[in-house]
């Protein structure tokens, strides 16, 4: 016997508001104003730069310094997912700190501090800018891009279009379209499936990263759990197969979890991204 639950009430709340409003692609954006933590929490030492997108939008960015850099400086940026903002999403990063990896993580416009209104375009936008800022503030850096579920997506194009060279990029959980990946949502709920093609009426199929990702000729680190209920492992694989196998290391996770590849008891994870970084393992002690 099927029982209703509140996670259903909850799907079908979400997929009534796209019924309601044809400008629907902000349901993918999700931001909240408070900063709940800062790498000062964790012992960390930070700044926080504007850095001004081409609209003149003014994106708030941290750069956490590594601890005890080695000569052969290694710095990566993050793209975080669709809710809440920085002040959660840099805890899965920060460890890099540590590890002798210069870490750097923003908030896209109308997330905490920074200004304007998030849009799929305007995400794009951001994007760029901060890649174009990450260039030249770390030119003599190997360069490295993380991007988690929707900052993957974003990630993916912004590459494509600033034509900022990195050495490696990083997506964890990111989906292939956003029709895609709304539509593989409402097929896990049997109650939905009437409203599958929703998707292609009420969001747009423009800036996809499956558009773009060939065009990127660096090598790609992809984790997806197999279990993801947010982005459904099939909208991930979608993207992933696009991607050259020589260009491509994936890693497919079990757990039932969304971007937790960076956990901190998902040693062997940690282990494939720092190989990937080509940064030596440090011991607590150094």
């Amino acid at each position: 016997m099927f029982i209703f639950s509140s996670k259903h009430f909850q799907v079908l709340l979400l997929y009534g508001a796209l019924l309601a409003n044809t400008s629907c692609n902000h349901v993918f954006y999700q931001p909240h104003s408070n900063i709940y933590a800062t790498p000062k929490n964790i012992n960390l030492t930070f700044e926080e730069v504007p850095v001004q997108s081409s609209e003149g939008v003014i994106l708030k960015v941290w750069k956490i310094p590594a601890v005890n850099p080695p000569k052969k400086r290694t710095a990566i940026i993050q793209f975080h997912g669709n809710a809440e903002n920085r002040s959660t999403h840099f805890l899965s990063v920060a460890w890099l700190a540590g590890q002798g990896v210069d870490v750097i993580t923003f908030d896209y416009r109308g997330y905490d501090g920074s200004t304007g209104s998030p849009s799929r375009s305007g995400l794009i936008d951001d994007g760029v800018a901060v890649l174009r800022w990450f260039e030249q503030e770390y030119v003599n850096s190997r360069r490295f891009v993380i991007g988690q579920s929707l900052g993957g997506a974003v990630a993916v194009t912004a590459l494509a279009k600033s034509d900022v060279k990195i050495d490696g990029l990083v997506l964890e959980s990111t989906f292939a379209s956003y029709r895609g990946v709304a539509r593989s949502i409402l097929s896990r709920y049997w109650i939905l499936w009437p409203f599958q093609w929703l998707p292609w009426i009420l969001l747009s199929g423009d800036e996809d990263p499956e558009d773009y990702i060939k065009g990127l000729k660096i090598p790609i680190l992809a984790f997806h759990d197999r279990d993801d209920r947010v982005v459904p492992y099939e909208a991930g694989l979608r993207l992933y197969r696009k991607i050259p196998a020589e260009q491509l290391t994936m890693r497919s996770l079990d757990g039932n979890q969304h971007i937790r590849a960076f956990a901190t008891e998902r040693d062997e994870e940690l282990r494939a991204l720092m190989k990937f970084l080509d940064v030596p393992v440090r011991q607590d002690n150094e």
